[in-house]
């Protein structure tokens, strides 16, 4: 809690008015972060889970329970990250919308990575692609879209074009 109390303490001095907590693993690290961003003041806070495609949590808990819980909470959105955007990502935002009434976010990477000659990942979903999977995340119920690993401006200007 003192780590990320720092963290936040330096994001509102610096005039932060909507803190994202991203790429979480565990609930314990979003009960943290609640902890500290309620003691430092902090308004809005969103966060985002890395998940299984199924909507479990690495840890193996159901993530639509603890997306729930920090809702009621008072979280301002939450969702996830960080989960490759062709593995049943609509699927994925279409269970988390049974749990979740609040904006629900969906930020996937752009495939699952090959590592190059470069020694470099390399995501292989094109702009287009991305943007299709993103429209019927749209239409299942992600109202905050974005993206994650791979993405580039031209995959959110594609989103973009795609669904507004």
């Amino acid at each position: 809690v003192d780590n990320y109390r720092r963290q936040i303490a330096g994001l509102l001095e610096g005039g932060a008015d909507l803190l994202a907590a991203e790429t979480l693993l565990y609930p314990q690290e979003a009960e943290a972060i609640f902890t500290a961003a309620e003691l430092e003041g902090a308004g809005a806070v969103m966060y985002t889970f890395t998940m299984q495609p199924d909507g479990s949590l690495f840890s193996g808990m159901d993530a639509g329970n603890v997306l729930r819980e920090l809702e009621e909470a008072g979280a301002a959105a939450v969702g996830f990250n960080c989960v490759a955007a062709d593995m049943m990502t609509p699927y994925l935002v279409a269970k988390l919308r049974r749990y979740v009434k609040g904006p629900l976010i969906c930020k996937p990477n752009a495939g699952i990575p090959t590592i190059g000659q470069d020694n470099l990942p390399h995501y292989p979903m094109q702009p287009e692609e991305f943007a299709q999977i993103l429209s019927e995340c749209a239409a299942m119920g992600a109202a905050l879209l974005g993206g994650c690993c791979g993405t580039t401006p031209e995959h959110i200007a594609a989103v973009n074009q795609k669904t507004y």
